[in-house]
């Protein structure tokens, strides 16, 4: 027997310790109501949690974000539906203007309310706001301009990233664009796709075979095919009071040529030009492929990289020496961003028109004659289907935001379900061990009182 070391109190002591702490992390957990409280607690939950966490606060933020995009094209829907209220009344002046039982006093009468119509047009698209952001007056509409004169730049694809695009410009001459040597039979089978519909083209076709095959895909995807006799065929956008581009792809080289596409044709009275065989973007080149109709002056690039420019080349001066070098500025200002996820690059981009008098072309109404008021009902035609198609893609705009918020808060509640797995304690199971721990640290404290008088026996001895 000793008196100098007490080993039992020691074992009692070092238990009784342990047990208190367990006691202690038992009642943090209760009374917190989490099982991870640190990060010595679970130190990979925690990581993870800490993640789930960070996920779920940018899950809430993004569904916000989606409700004011929500509010942003609802306000601009109220502002373009009151527009087109305006539009049917300037189109049914229009119509009372075209018949010849009013005088020109009445037509002046019709011409004051139109004037008062489009300033009203003018102030919604002007001051139809969201948190002080212009939503119709153009500044949510692409635009881009180039620094040599004679030549404009129409740019209609919603995925050009902004920045400066270098487009090689080059002189011909007449017998550069010449269309001597045109077939009126086609020689080549092959197909040909425009704006994503196939054709098929068969050896032996003529002109009006492949016209007739065109007009027919053309009508599905809004496009008017006519035939230039016996060189080609041209094809025009159907969609008015805006710039689509026409994208026509031929199977072959033999066969783009016998139709007159992919390559150049001379209109007599205008300035010949062509597209460079590549154009440049920050010193890479990507291939590409052009149509230049004999009826017009639009060229349309499609790159292999996958966006789209239309390319318009104006009348202008040309020097007969080239090539030129035309910067194409693509202005940055272009789309409203709508972040709707909790990461980078998970966002949509929201486009609104502008719908200013000037840009439906509203302006050139001239209600004072009869001929004028005819014009003034197809101009009034035009602008209301540039507005239908604008609010139409307004409502998708609306209806994918709506799903976009179902989706987060879908995705919310099953990581506030992992989460919850994760960090949050069982009550029943914690309170069990709790009272585990309490009965053992009872325990504890009175084995030590016991072992503490193991000393004072062996004082008996020495008496």
């Amino acid at each position: 027997m000793r008196i100098a070391t007490n080993m039992s109190a020691l074992i009692a002591c070092n238990q009784l310790r342990k047990n208190d702490k367990s006691v202690a992390k038992s009642l943090e957990r209760l009374s917190s109501g989490y099982k991870i409280n640190s990060a010595e607690d679970n130190p990979v939950g925690s990581s993870i949690s800490n993640k789930m966490k960070t996920q779920l606060r940018g899950l809430e933020r993004a569904n916000q974000n989606a409700s004011d995009g929500i509010s942003v094209v609802e306000t601009a829907e109220g502002a373009l539906k009151e527009i087109t209220a305006m539009l049917q009344r300037i189109r049914e002046l229009a119509v009372q203007g075209a018949t010849d039982t009013y005088s020109d006093d009445d037509r002046i009468s019709i011409m004051n309310e139109i004037s008062q119509l489009e300033t009203e047009i003018d102030r919604i698209s002007n001051d139809t706001e969201f948190n002080t952001k212009s939503l119709l007056n153009g500044d949510l509409s692409r635009n881009s301009y180039t620094n040599r004169s004679g030549i404009s730049v129409t740019y209609t694809s919603s995925n050009v990233k902004s920045g400066v695009y270098y487009l090689g410009v080059s002189a011909a001459t007449k017998s550069e664009l010449s269309t001597t040597g045109a077939m009126s039979t086609i020689t080549e089978s092959g197909t040909i796709s425009i704006n994503g519909t196939s054709v098929t083209v068969k050896a032996g076709d003529t002109f009006d075979d492949v016209y007739e095959k065109l007009k027919d895909a053309g009508d599905r995807v809004d496009v008017t095919i006519s035939k230039s006799g016996t060189t080609g065929l041209s094809m025009t956008s159907n969609y008015p009071g805006t710039s689509y581009p026409i994208q026509i792809e031929a199977s072959s080289p033999e066969l783009a040529a016998q139709l007159g596409i992919n390559g150049a044709t001379y209109t007599p009275g205008k300035d010949a030009v062509a597209l460079a065989d590549e154009i440049n973007m920050g010193g890479s080149g990507f291939s590409s492929s052009a149509t230049f109709t004999s009826n017009g002056n639009d060229i349309t690039v499609k790159a292999s990289g996958g966006f789209e420019m239309q390319i318009r080349i104006d009348e202008g001066t040309i020097d007969e020496n080239g090539p030129y070098r035309v910067q194409c500025y693509i202005l940055d200002s272009g789309t409203m961003t709508i972040q709707l996820g909790a990461n980078t690059g998970q966002e949509m981009e929201i486009e609104l028109p502008e719908v200013t008098c000037k840009a439906m072309k509203l302006d050139k109404i001239n209600a004072y004659t009869s001929g004028g008021c005819q014009k003034a009902i197809s101009l009034c035609d035009n602008a209301l289907s540039y507005i239908n198609k604008a609010r139409s893609r307004i409502g998708a705009y609306e209806n994918r935001l709506e799903s976009a918020i179902s989706s987060l808060n879908a995705t919310e509640e099953n990581l506030t379900s992992a989460l919850s797995r994760i960090e949050d304690v069982d009550m029943a199971k914690e309170m069990t061990e709790y009272t585990t721990q309490n009965v053992l640290s009872q325990a504890a404290t009175s084995m030590l009182s016991q072992a503490n008088q193991q000393p004072e026996k062996v004082l008996q001895l020495l008496q």
